[in-house]
């Protein structure tokens, strides 16, 4: 029996792990990093609701507000939808295989930019950064004392940045990534996942935390609200919401 895994990283990749840390220790660069960008092989869909709590260094009090993320995963595409706030809203999507993740607001939601001033990236969404050109492999690293990984440093063209990555030697799932600009020697944005849950056989990461200088986000999903599953035989999970003004 083949135990499906959905990991959600603010963010949800999804696949079997049908190899474990021996084999993939033992993997070549590129193809490990083939395997952590792994397409799903079964259509499966989440919906989730929680909280999104931001602080910035010079500003009082915590800005927080709630988020809503909701995706359906096929074997060949993903497709999303991500709210903040209930009031701004947008499409997210990505094909099997490519790196780039197109994103769309939602007309009707209000003005401003709360993604962006959070620090939230589209690409964040879709582990995008996976898909950058691999540079070489350092030095393998545990995370938090217990989760052995190998460590990348990947290529951003596009951004003008690089990406150092930590892909759990087990499952070659990214846990932790750093951005760096071009030029420079310090990350300007981290991102680390953890509080892995299950639910109806499925996995997904519950806590995503992101930060620069100056300001740093914490998201927390709802475990007892959650809901993830095989996608039915309908072919439709009703992920997208509706906004208030709609």
């Amino acid at each position: 029996m083949i135990r499906r895994r959905v990991f959600l990283l603010l963010v949800l990749s999804v696949g079997a792990f049908a190899s474990g840390a021996p084999a993939n220790a033992e993997l070549p660069m590129r193809d490990f990093l083939l395997r952590s960008r792994r397409s799903n092989p079964i259509a499966t869909y989440a919906r989730l609701d929680g909280s999104l709590q931001h602080r910035r260094r010079g500003r009082d009090g915590i800005v927080e507000m709630p988020i809503y993320f909701g995706v359906i995963l096929h074997p060949d595409r993903t497709v999303g939808q991500l709210i903040l706030d209930g009031n701004e809203a947008y499409l997210l999507g990505q094909g099997k295989g490519v790196g780039v993740t197109s994103i769309s607001r939602m007309s009707g939601g209000a003005p401003g930019d709360k993604l962006g001033y959070v620090g939230v990236r589209a690409g964040d969404l879709m582990l995008s950064f996976l898909f950058c050109q691999p540079l070489r492999e350092l030095e393998g690293e545990t995370l938090r004392g217990i989760v052995p990984c190998r460590v990348f440093e990947l290529d951003d063209p596009s951004n003008k940045e690089t990406v150092k990555v930590w892909i759990s030697r087990e499952h070659a799932f990214p846990l932790r990534a750093e951005f760096t600009r071009y030029g420079e020697n310090t990350p300007f944005r981290e991102l680390e996942a953890g509080a892995l849950t299950k639910k109806n056989d499925l996995y997904y990461i519950r806590q995503i935390r992101l930060s620069g200088p100056g300001w740093s986000t914490r998201i927390d999903f709802d475990a007892d609200r959650a809901e993830i599953a095989p996608l039915p035989a309908s072919g439709s999970a009703r992920i997208f919401r509706k906004l208030p003004s709609q």
